[in-house]
């Protein structure tokens, strides 16, 4: 046998590197491979095993307990550059293998015979071989098959490689790769863990690429997946899910442990990474158990995800998969999606209106329109079940574009019955930021000869409109054409008077959180009262919502509140209703 040359020793490297394959894990399908080629040769021990510059990584493996060796102890180093099968038939009778360990053992090894994995090029990277513990004969035909199943196993490393089992950025492997591994699990143990650990945010990962350059972004996250590898000296099989985002599946019993290990980790790779500028890492740790074998990969991978997110949104560095949670975001996304449906065919979604009533004079002097949705399996749905999911997406622009167009359908309508009666709609900030909503807005006023007097836009979350300098350009362009427009919910929240003079509003909406205390608790009476006097000093126009008693609505028209809507003066009610309350008062 030749001994290889650094020239040889450079190739193979490069070779192992460029399969990407080279950690420390067991391979599931490489296992069943050494498993039937132990029953094909008869023998009760097979190994795949690779050579790298200093050690000999087990692959795969059957019925043997070590996971790697020093390179120069390894039986398959002989192998690489020989020809053909290299068979031993007795260890202790051969000058190469009977000094080593392996073949002094207190079991030792008595019989090898390795065929090469040769790559397409013809770089041997290690082998698949075939072990006794006594001295054996190997036939022809046996060396054969041999060589045919060490065919196949290079086969399956290079077509992996082909076909994109492996991250491109981190050469680690990928989440295919993941579903594949998961689904190939069976046997002991019998319950595993799979743990996902996101070490940057997407958006925050774009920003860095756009700003300083994807070389270093893609640096930067090798170098996170290397620390996670290292610090496991690289016997945990890491996986690169997405950009940031990585993930490893061990042994129940070795959860807590392993999950010790990445908390660590969570708490020392900001100052590991060497970059040039500092960057902002909050790594986040989700996971959840499972059992073997995996009939359902993809369930188990979604299932950590719902955990993750469920770490990252409620700022936990780490959390357990949550059924309640996970079935939450299930419903969200349905409702999302049962929505895109409503709005393309029209259906299910409808409004209702909810008088506001002069509180002196008693007189219905404007509605509210709400909206509603009758969901085919859910039934009868309030707006927070499903609004608040739509406002996260592109989705909340056709939505508040369909409401406006009823609303405005609905004001014509009663116009031409002779009811004079300006409507509210809820506006979501992100409308207030659409660069066309004011011409679009004028438009549909347009089509139904309507003005902006009859449409009062209610908006909430005062201080995102200061946040965002469009909106609050929308909202001084909205009030130089004639829109009334009102701050909802005051009271409630992040609410403070100090901002209102910084937005065009007119109309400010009491919280019903502060109207329905008012009967019982005087302190409350008292700081509505002053609340009034003090938007009165500031001139706006003041309505309280949740008038749910009569002694509410005495109080409220002691303290000169100019409107009120609540269940006590009347209910959210179909157009219908609504216009049989109206029309006796239109008539006289």
């Amino acid at each position: 046998m030749s001994t290889p040359s650094s020239q040889d020793e450079q190739q193979r490297l490069q070779a192992l590197k460029e399969l990407q394959i080279l950690d420390m894990s067991q391979d599931e399908i490489l296992n069943k491979i050494t498993s039937l080629t132990c029953k094909l040769l008869d023998m009760p021990t097979s190994l795949v095993t690779l050579i790298t510059a200093d050690r000999q990584l087990i692959k795969a493996k059957t019925n043997f307990p070590l996971d790697e060796t020093d390179k120069e102890d390894a039986f398959c180093l002989h192998t690489l550059n020989h020809d053909g099968v290299l068979v031993c038939p007795d260890t202790q009778l051969d000058a190469r293998f009977r000094h080593l360990p392996l073949a002094n053992a207190a079991q030792p090894l008595r019989f090898y015979a390795g065929a090469p994995l040769t790559t397409a090029s013809g770089v041997a990277i290690g082998s698949l071989c075939v072990i006794d513990y006594q001295p054996r004969a190997f036939t022809p035909a046996q060396c054969r098959t041999l060589q045919e199943m060490a065919a196949v196993v290079m086969a399956l490393l290079q077509s992996r490689s082909a076909i994109g089992l492996v991250d491109g950025v981190t050469c680690l492997p990928n989440r295919q790769r993941l579903i594949e591994d998961l689904r190939e699990l069976d046997g002991a143990p019998a319950q595993g863990v799979l743990i996902l650990v996101d070490c940057i945010e997407i958006t925050y990962a774009y920003e860095m690429g756009r700003s300083l350059g994807l070389p270093v972004l893609e640096q930067m996250l090798r170098d996170i997946g290397h620390y996670l590898r290292k610090a496991f000296d690289f016997r945990e099989k890491f996986y690169c899910v997405a950009t940031g985002r990585f993930a490893l599946w061990v042994p129940a019993a070795r959860r807590e442990a392993v999950l010790e290990t990445l908390l660590h980790c969570v708490d020392t790779i900001q100052g590991a990474l060497t970059l040039p500028v500092p960057i902002r890492l909050e790594p986040h740790i989700g996971y959840v158990d499972f059992s073997l074998p995996v009939q359902d990969p993809q369930r188990v991978l979604r299932q950590a995800m719902s955990a993750l997110h469920d770490a990252i949104n409620q700022y936990e560095r780490v959390l357990p998969y949550q059924q309640e949670t996970d079935l939450a975001q299930r419903m969200a996304f349905r409702l999302l999606s049962d929505l895109v449906e409503c709005l393309d065919r029209d259906t299910g979604l409808y409004l209702v209106y909810q008088p506001k009533f002069d509180v002196q004079s008693g007189q219905a002097v404007g509605a509210e329109a709400l909206l509603r949705w009758q969901h085919p399996e859910f039934g009868a749905l309030a707006p927070a079940q499903f609004v608040p999911l739509a406002e996260n997406t592109t989705l909340i622009r056709p939505l508040t574009e369909w409401v406006i167009g009823q609303a405005l359908r609905q004001i014509r309508q009663w116009r031409d019955v002779g009811i004079t009666l300006p409507v509210a709609v809820n506006v979501a900030v992100s409308n207030f930021g659409e660069p066309d909503f004011v011409e679009r807005l004028l438009a549909q006023l347009a089509r139904h000869d309507l003005t902006p007097a009859d449409l009062e836009l209610e908006c909430l979350e005062t201080q995102k409109i200061l946040d965002c300098p469009v909106a609050l350009a929308c909202l001084f362009r909205l009030k130089s054409e004639g829109f009334v427009l009102a701050l909802d919910d005051f009271g409630s929240g992040h609410s403070n008077l100090t901002y209102l003079k910084k937005i065009p509003v007119e109309v400010i909406k009491l919280d019903q959180s502060l109207i329905r205390p008012l009967e019982q608790d005087p302190n409350s009476r008292l700081i509505v009262e002053q609340t009034i006097n003090m938007l009165h000093m500031l001139h706006y126009v003041v309505v309280a919502e949740g008038v749910e008693n009569a002694a509410t609505l005495d109080y409220l028209r002691d303290f000169g509140c100019d409107l009120a809507q609540g269940f006590h003066l009347a209910r959210p009610m179909l157009p219908e209703a609504l216009s049989a309350l109206l029309l006796p008062a239109v008539a006289s």
